[in-house]
């Protein structure tokens, strides 16, 4: 922005830099809390985090932090358009030999917790055809879910993340097990589809000794990106000379909240072996360059 403005004067738009809190939900279970908040989306402000911290008590202490020299507190007026640039977090830019994406949607996410409930008992003396194993109950369930899931649609992710054994006891058959699901596509009917045969297949009795439920505890609807920005950062991509994609974003972002008040765009520029959320995440100091280029000519055509 300060190279634009030295280059090319004032511009006719404000150009306004944005740092949003919380995208992640890294420390209270909700995500996008500086976007929503600037947004006019509801927060709820007595959710808690590990440490009994509620939501509300934490950001009055932020705020305190910046009673600074010329920080001010209201909310600036929403923006007329809304560029965001990011690592694409994945593999596909570096695996093509490719400097840029462009993005046209952001998936939509579904996550559920199956809850499976057997009989706890004595590994050494429960034999083997009179068990009640939640566990392994569990574990045909996913392998049944993901074999689901790929053949209901190849782009389709399944993640099981999280799991949970009880008593978690070497010498005791559990009894107890719950898992995550993490389900993503940019095609909300798929999503349902698939909600659906995983309601089929984790609810159909297996044993007459175990049950297992699930429950859906988080959604959000696929966003679809401005068409019009999406093609003027084509055009202006390709007079750069930078090889480049059009693709949808497999992450959420602040920008499908803005998405739903402003004209909305996204540019990746590729991760290193495809790895986000490790310590491993990097990316080119050249490939940084050549988001920033076309961050510039993007702002320049909107403001200028």
């Amino acid at each position: 922005m300060e190279n634009l403005v030295a280059k090319f004067g004032r511009p006719k738009k404000t150009l306004r830099l944005i740092s949003f809190n919380e995208e992640e939900g890294s420390r209270f279970p909700d995500t996008f809390t500086g976007s929503k908040h600037y947004t006019g989306q509801r927060v709820d402000l007595t959710m808690k985090d590990p440490a009994g911290i509620q939501f509300d008590d934490a950001r009055k202490h932020a705020v305190a932090e910046l009673k600074l020299p010329g920080v001010r507190h209201e909310l600036p007026d929403l923006p007329t358009s809304f560029t965001e640039l990011h690592i694409e977090q994945g593999p596909r830019l570096i695996d093509g030999g490719l400097q840029i994406g462009l993005v046209t949607a952001i998936v939509g996410q579904r996550r559920y917790t199956v809850t499976v409930r057997g009989i706890a008992n004595h590994a050494g003396t429960t034999p083997m055809n009179d068990r009640a194993d939640a566990l392994q109950r569990a574990v045909d369930l996913i392998v049944a879910l993901r074999n689901a899931a790929s053949q209901l649609k190849s782009d389709l992710t399944f993640t099981v993340g999280e799991m949970h054994v009880s008593p978690n006891t070497s010498n005791v058959i559990p009894g107890l097990v719950t898992f995550t699901i993490d389900c993503r596509n940019n095609d909300e009917a798929v999503l349902d589809q698939f909600e659906h045969l995983i309601h089929q297949i984790v609810e159909t009795p297996s044993h007459a000794k175990i049950s297992s439920s699930v429950n859906r505890w988080a959604e959000s609807n696929v966003t679809h990106l401005d068409d019009q920005l999406l093609e003027n950062n084509q055009q202006l991509v390709d007079h750069l000379g930078f090889k480049s994609v059009q693709l949808a974003s497999g992450a959420g972002h602040d920008s499908q909240i803005m998405a739903k008040v402003t004209r909305t765009t996204m540019i990746f520029v590729p991760s290193i072996n495809g790895i986000s959320h490790a310590p491993e995440e990097n990316t080119s100091e050249a490939d940084l360059l050549h988001g920033v280029e076309l961050l510039a000519a993007s702002l320049h055509q909107q403001a200028y």
